[in-house]
């Protein structure tokens, strides 16, 4: 019989109570799936529960990839492409694929063990015993919400939603002073058939003959997704980066964008804790969970920031209903008083 929420809360409180008993290390993670879990519930419960169990900072060893291990509430991080290499953690998540039908960490693998161990070994400098505070504790948690068996009261009450750190843009790359960061790629909600790359492509063009656009893709094929690409007039690519800083680098450049243009998914909930308005787009719902869309568009409504979703297919509806849209100019700023 499956547990109910409020147990599953009490077994998963009991463990970090647990961790309170002792000052071992606490790796956390390590996370190697996808963003948007990470952004919309992953980061927050970690936020949750250090804070709540006050668990220090300087016990915590972040493991991500991409170099986003220093958003975590953690004084120590390590790279997972560092580590072990892009091809190294997909492969893993293949394992994930193969076991659970689905790219989820409902486990905390061999691999991962393993992984944890040696991080902890790298920054203390020798082999020590130390807790695992692995992502399968949040699939487990949350499984019920995203079954729509539980409300999003449940998430509420185990996780803290705080401005996410901005990181420093990489030395000697400069982005234009306003800009509209865009990033399409594909997956089973927004497939690359030839009509929705067209329309994609038609919207982007549109946004830089008004605005300059910052294309957000790598082409690392670190995952299932595959980026749109995108070139043209007033559309800027990003500069080239080592993997272990391929992600922390689109932060960087989201966290300084006017808006988010792109495929819906974990880039859209990423610039909505930026506080970015977004508009985002699917052009089939199935498989994926309608309560990471409702938590988002609450929380938009909290944070009064726009979080836009939209089937594509619309989109030539939208343009012919709203007909040129003239945006308004910034108002001129107004002469400053000169002391007599």
């Amino acid at each position: 019989m499956s547990l109910s929420p409020s147990w599953r809360s009490l077994a998963f409180r009991a463990y970090l109570r647990r961790l309170t008993l002792d000052d071992q290390p606490i790796v956390l993670g390590p996370w190697r799936s996808e963003l948007g879990f990470e952004v919309l519930y992953w980061l927050p419960l970690l936020r949750w529960a250090l804070t709540t169990y006050g668990i220090k900072p300087e016990r915590s060893v972040a493991l991500s990839r991409g170099g986003l291990g220093g958003l975590y509430p953690a004084a120590h991080h390590l790279d997972l492409y560092q580590l072990r290499g892009v091809d190294a953690v997909r492969l893993e998540n293949q394992v994930d694929l193969d076991a659970n039908k689905m790219l989820k960490q409902v486990r905390a693998t061999p691999w991962d063990r393993a992984v944890a161990a040696e991080a902890v070994t790298r920054i203390y400098g020798k082999e020590q015993g130390f807790h695992l505070l692995h992502p399968s504790w949040m699939y487990w948690l949350f499984e019920a919400v995203w079954a729509e068996r539980a409300s999003l009261q449940h998430v509420a009450q185990h996780t803290e939603f705080s401005a996410l750190p901005v990181p420093n843009l990489p030395e000697g790359f400069v982005l234009p002073k306003h800009f509209v960061a865009v990033r399409f790629y594909e997956r089973h909600t927004f497939p690359f058939h030839p009509e929705v790359v067209t329309m994609a492509r038609e919207m982007v063009q549109g946004l830089a003959s008004q605005f300059p656009v910052v294309v957000l893709n790598q082409q690392l094929f670190a995952d299932d997704h595959v980026d749109l690409p995108l070139e043209g007039k007033n559309i800027y690519p990003l500069p080239k980066v080592a993997p272990e800083q391929n992600l922390v680098m689109q932060a960087a450049v989201l966290a300084r964008a006017d808006a988010f243009v792109g495929t819906y998914g974990g880039m859209a909930q990423w610039a909505l804790l930026y506080r970015k308005p977004s508009l985002s787009f699917y052009t089939q719902f199935g498989g994926t969970a309608m309560a990471h869309r409702t938590l988002s568009q609450i929380l938009a409504s909290k944070l009064q920031v726009p979080f836009e979703v939209a089937d594509l297919r619309a989109m030539r509806l939208w343009k012919a209903a709203l007909g040129p849209v003239v945006l308004p100019k910034e108002p001129e700023p107004e002469p400053e008083e000169v002391a007599a």
